[in-house]
């Protein structure tokens, strides 16, 4: 089997890149890392959903002054749950749980 040489320069992507002069590459590195330019795109949805991060990290966990009234209203022994309201709400949830 026999191969026959085509060209014995080397490959010309690689020989049109080379730089000769060290002062030469550094002006070639600054210039192409200044041309090329990474960019991000969001989309609106993921703007909203940053958004409500942002709100709910900075929105308290507890309101404070429901918790303070219902503590008082249970050390009074006033404090009188709706029965009916807590039972739907437990059905709700099983319900939806179903569906």
């Amino acid at each position: 089997m026999k191969i026959n040489q085509f060209n014995n320069t080397p490959l010309k992507a690689y020989s049109d890149n080379k730089v000769k002069n060290p002062a030469d590459k550094a002006q070639s590195q600054s210039t192409s890392s200044t041309a090329t330019r990474d960019v991000v795109n969001v989309s609106s949805q993921a703007k909203l959903l940053g958004t409500a991060r942002q709100v709910a990290a900075e929105s308290p966990d507890t309101r404070d002054q429901k918790v303070k009234d219902l503590r008082e209203q249970v050390r009074a022994g006033t404090y009188k749950p709706d029965i009916r309201k807590t039972a739907l709400n437990l059905v709700r949830e099983d319900i939806d749980f179903l569906s």
